[in-house]
């Protein structure tokens, strides 16, 4: 086996790769997070990166290229200036965390008497909390420092409480911090809160670096099971979440240490993958969770560097393939307690729904594809700086926007579905997706812009810049997507037994759907167009979840009755989903 030297240009270092090995995979090993939505199968064409060698010259795909020389890298083609969605919606709780902090009077032991520090201290306990003195435990770590701790600081201080155990004895008066994070399949935001008052203090997001091992969560159970461990895939994404606790920290001004609790929301695999659980059973049918059950867990054993007693609440995991993120959205939007027949939908790379009120509930989740995120769309990207976001014709004009208003250099989202929404609208396009020769086109607007028809491997595009296109592939995966997510919304309501019309309000989640138009989302039939007027965007309600259980103590022991309220359809099992999926691959072009 042979070694060679690649040489990161940007980075301004270099390691050693064996040609064993793809350039995409040694990047990968050196922690470089190339960005490979399609897991190194070499369809999405994302893992560009300039190299100068003896053998490759000029852009190369990662993926493809095995190290067999010396190698110089240029990685900064990756795109950059991601925005992300961070605000969500906002309902008001009392803030009690399960972290608390008490203030104590202890007791000096009088001459004669036989209690022990740990005793006098549970008396104080008692005195301050009203609970019943046998109910407190603590480590030996902390019992050792009682003495200690009281003689300096004259029998008063705060001491830290999760539940009953004692973590720590503090400063009177020091303040508590706690985090929020919601794990995504394609990005990762994170809070900091104030403890006593409950306020957001900051907020910090990435791109997850998981992407690296592929775009979905089947290409990344896929990576670890063939790998054999998940250690590397939770090792970048514990990694990515400690670099942003200490970024929290450094915004406030605080030390690490003043946090004391994190609360955590991803869909099961995501849940799976932090805690490296093995995917397996997610994969294969019946498509079960290895662990559905909400945890509590020190956060030296995740890896997180807070306080060293700190401690992560895991929320619970629905199914397979509706998460931890989901009873976010539901804990958010107070979804048990609603009277209305509601709909919501997180649409991300999969599209999780849940349909019902405070009688009922049915979840389910649908493979949308990661079309919306930017992957296997020819000029797609995720929503970064020059990502075409919006577009649509006026007065007889193409006219778009970018995010950044930077030159576009690819279309995110948002702008697919406008894109796809104005070609049906203007006549572009035929029920089944098919985009039309020029010469076939009929509607004025349509005919003033035939020239944007443009040939790309032999096939029918639509010219938005010189270089960003959609082509006919691209419509096809959006017809895929806009079809599972349909279908879903209409075999919940068969299964609630309510026509869709019988909806009376929908609520759209997650960042895709932050930034999308409703009404093109109808328009291409994503959602069923009787729902158009329906609609509102709760933003990053999975956040706002996470948030609400780490504040509240309530809240998070709340979780768990809800995932037993809630019933599971599982589509892929549904005799009639196939058949429903396919109808809603067609497009309605006349709007209705």
């Amino acid at each position: 086996m042979a070694e060679y030297t690649i040489v990161l240009m940007k980075e301004k270092w270099s390691f050693q790769a064996t040609d064993a090995e793809t350039l995409l995979d040694a990047l990968i090993r050196a922690q470089a997070a190339p960005d490979a939505p399609c897991g190194g199968r070499g369809t999405c064409g994302k893992c560009l990166v300039k190299v100068r060698s003896e053998k490759y010259h000029g852009v190369q795909k990662a993926c493809q290229i095995r190290v067999d020389c010396d190698m110089e890298v240029d990685t900064s083609l990756k795109a950059t200036g991601h925005s992300l969605l961070t605000e969500g919606i906002e309902r008001d709780i009392p803030v009690m965390p399960m972290v608390q902090s008490v203030a104590v009077e202890m007791e000096r032991c009088k001459v004669g008497e036989s209690y022990s520090e740990w005793e006098l201290l549970k008396m104080a306990l008692a005195r301050s909390t009203g609970r019943n003195i046998e109910e407190f435990t603590a480590s030996p770590a902390v019992i050792s420092g009682i003495y200690a701790f009281m003689e300096s600081h004259d029998y008063r201080g705060d001491a830290i409480l999760c539940k009953n155990t004692v973590l720590a004895l503090a400063e009177p008066g020091k303040k508590l911090y706690l985090a929020a994070f919601d794990i995504g399949t394609t990005s990762v935001v994170g809070y900091l809160l104030d403890g006593a008052s409950g306020n957001e203090r900051c907020v910090a997001s990435r791109l997850n670096p998981q992407s690296q091992f592929g775009a979905d969560v089947i290409a990344r159970s896929d990576y670890v099971l063939k790998a054999g461990s998940g250690d590397e895939m939770s090792r970048v994404i514990r990694r990515a979440l400690d670099e942003m606790l200490g970024e929290l920290a450094e915004k406030e001004g605080i030390d690490r240490t003043d946090i004391w609790q994190a609360a955590i929301v991803g869909n099961t695999c995501m849940n799976h993958l932090f805690l490296n659980i093995s995917p397996d059973s997610l994969v294969h049918a019946p498509y079960n969770p290895a662990s559905r059950e909400s945890m509590i867990l020190k956060a030296s054993e995740v890896d997180l560097a807070i306080h060293p007693e700190g401690r992560v609440l895991m929320l619970p995991n629905i199914a397979g393939f509706v998460g931890a993120d989901t009873v976010g959205c539901l804990l958010a939007s107070d979804f048990d307690h609603r009277e209305k027949m509601s709909l919501m939908i997180d649409i991300g790379t999969n599209g999780e729904m849940v349909l019902g009120n405070r009688d009922r509930m049915i979840t389910c989740s649908t493979a949308a594809g990661p079309a919306f995120e930017g992957a296997k769309i020819e000029c797609g990207m995720r929503g970064a700086l020059g990502a075409v976001d919006h577009i649509h014709i006026e007065d007889g004009q193409v006219v778009y926007s970018t995010i950044g208003g930077a030159k576009a250099v690819g279309i995110c989202g948002s702008g697919l579905m406008d894109a796809v929404a104005m070609l049906l609208e203007e006549g572009f396009l035929e029920d089944t997706g098919r985009l039309m020769d020029p010469d076939e086109l009929e509607s004025e607007h349509a005919l003033a812009n035939k020239d944007r028809i443009i040939k790309i491997g032999g096939k029918n595009a639509f010219s938005i810049t010189e270089n960003v296109y959609i082509s006919q592939k691209d419509i096809g995966e959006v017809q895929q997507a806009k079809a599972a997510i349909a279908a879903g919304v209409i075999l919940l309501c068969g299964k609630m037994g309510i026509p869709v019309s019988g909806i009376e309000e929908v609520m759209i989640a997650g960042a895709f759907g932050n930034y999308m138009r409703a009404e093109s989302a109808c328009r291409i039939g994503l959602i069923p167009q009787e729902l158009s007027g329906k609609i509102r965007m709760i933003g990053n309600a999975a956040g706002e979840g996470a948030k609400i259980s780490v504040l509240n103590e309530a809240e998070y022991d709340r979780c768990d009755g809800l995932i037993r309220q809630v019933e599971f359809l599982e589509l892929a099992a549904d005799p009639d989903f196939n058949d429903t999926y396919l109808d809603e691959l067609m497009f309605l072009t006349d709007g209705v």
